[in-house]
């Protein structure tokens, strides 16, 4: 009822401080109840709420003003530090393990010169060859985003994510995503930017491992590279069985030069001041 109530008694037109506290906090207050769902129907219920909450405050005028702190705090929202972008994710487990993810893009269309709202349908269920696939908000290979990199060259600009998808009971996924928008504003995922350890180019990256097992993804800013464990199975003889897959302790990367993100193997992160954090532990 509290959301019902700003939707009736707030001018759309503007909002005081107060105002935009109130919203942020009704907003975040129905994420709390989100998350806190005990079962799938539950979860399924609150995040209703929560996007519908979340749907209504981003179409309203100077809403990509509103600083949404908890929501960045926890990375359900991330931030392009041009500000002009702004993504908003989150998922639903179902009972037997899977995920679904839902989310928002926050955008600046250079035609309109407004910040224009996209909701994101989850579409990767059942997609064939998604590291060569371009998508769009439509259908969205959906993943938890809790890094955002942004990187220019020439005149064109793109915004790399990363993500988390639980996948099933038995293994996880990690990947790098490249959001960027066409002539008309409109958000694409995919481009063929991303060298693999092969050396095909992809247009995302994928990395599949044992769901119990823990694998990093992160952006090193004192390297300006994408740093990942690298996975292999337990036995050689199970390759291509991801749910044996795990890291061997070494390091792999991504780094940007003209345009692409060229495959660096054995990183050494030795020198790194700060190792723990680029273990990112992401939701269950």
């Amino acid at each position: 009822m509290r959301f019902i109530f700003l939707i009736v008694f707030i001018p759309l037109f503007s909002f005081s401080q107060g105002d935009v506290k109130s919203i942020q906090d009704s907003v975040w207050n129905l994420f709390v109840d989100y998350a806190r769902s005990k079962t799938e129907q539950q979860r399924m219920d609150n995040s209703e709420k929560f996007s519908d909450a979340l749907k209504f405050t981003l179409s309203k005028q100077k809403s990509n003003e509103f600083p949404f702190d908890s929501l960045k705090h926890y990375r359900v929202m991330l931030e392009s530090p041009d500000k002009e972008v702004r993504i908003f994710t989150w998922n639903i487990e179902a009972e037997e393990g899977t995920h679904k993810f839902n989310g928002y893009i926050q955008a600046l269309n250079k035609k309109s010169k407004k910040y224009e709202v996209y909701q994101l349908t989850d579409k990767s269920e059942g997609m064939k060859e998604p590291e060569n696939a371009v998508l769009n908000v439509t259908k969205w290979y959906g993943a938890y985003y809790y890094e955002i990199v942004q990187k220019k060259y020439k005149k064109n600009k793109q915004y790399v994510l990363l993500g988390w998808d639980g996948n099933n009971r038995v293994t996880n996924k990690r990947l790098i995503e490249v959001l960027s928008f066409d002539g008309k504003g409109f958000p694409k995922f995919g481009d063929n930017i991303f060298y693999s350890e092969n050396g095909k180019i992809k247009k995302r990256i994928i990395f599949e491992y044992q769901a119990r097992t823990v694998m990093s993804l992160k952006y090193d800013d004192g390297k300006d590279m994408i740093i990942f464990d690298h996975l292999s199975p337990s036995n050689p003889n199970l390759e291509g069985i991801y749910q044996f897959y795990g890291s061997d302790f070494s390091y792999d990367g991504l780094q940007f030069k003209d345009g692409k993100w060229k495959y660096v193997k054995n990183v050494d992160i030795r020198n790194d001041k700060d190792k723990t954090d680029k273990y990112f532990h992401a939701p269950h």
